[in-house]
């Protein structure tokens, strides 16, 4: 019983300190990699004006609407499902409407249903799982979105990276779909001059 105790407050500063170190290498990161932290505070900036503007009132909040709102890289996708075309254009008038986004993929169907949260909150884990499993795959190029187990890809990626994580979406169980929303970057061996 003693020795049981002992260990849990032997393990518990522990994993107090691995929080700090974590805490420490995103210090770190911050400081050297700016550009990095600016697109991510616009990103920030611009789902925030996202929001505000699709959900300045109730319209798209009734029974049956599930919307979901990603921004990466200036990229804005707006997913889902409402009940009426009606509302559909709404909230495409409503997201046309804000400016400083460098595309828009609104990428909403017209039903009345039930959000499926949790199926696809646990596809994205482990889609997102995977990608940090390999280390040819830089995590950072690539945001993953799972709404009514359709998978949105999203980033400014390597072609040979795409494909992979294309390759682990399309091959994750329980996937309906995988629709690809990014831009390839294609780097040429020879310097220019």
């Amino acid at each position: 019983m003693y020795r049981s105790k002992l260990y849990v407050l032997f393990l518990i500063p522990i994993f107090m300190l691995n929080g700090c170190i974590s805490s420490l290498w995103t210090g770190a990161t911050l400081v050297y990699d700016r550009h990095n932290v600016y697109k991510k505070f616009y990103d920030y900036q611009l789902a925030v004006q996202a929001n505000h503007l699709l959900f300045q009132d109730r319209m798209l909040k009734q029974e049956g609407c599930y919307l979901d709102l990603a921004v990466f890289k200036g990229d804005i996708l707006l997913a889902g499902h409402l009940p009426s075309k009606k509302l559909r254009h709404l909230a495409h008038m409503r997201l046309k409407s804000l400016t400083g986004y460098r595309e828009i993929f609104f990428q909403v169907a017209v039903y009345s249903g039930q959000a499926n949260d949790l199926i696809d909150t646990w596809l994205t884990t482990k889609i997102r799982s995977q990608i940090l499993a390999d280390a040819d795959i830089d995590p950072n190029a690539f945001k993953i979105i799972t709404i009514d187990k359709i998978v949105y890809i999203m980033g400014d990626v390597r072609p040979k990276q795409a494909d992979q994580v294309l390759s682990i979406a399309r091959n994750t169980e329980g996937v309906v779909r995988v629709v690809k929303l990014m831009r390839y970057l294609n780097l040429s061996e020879t310097p220019a001059g």
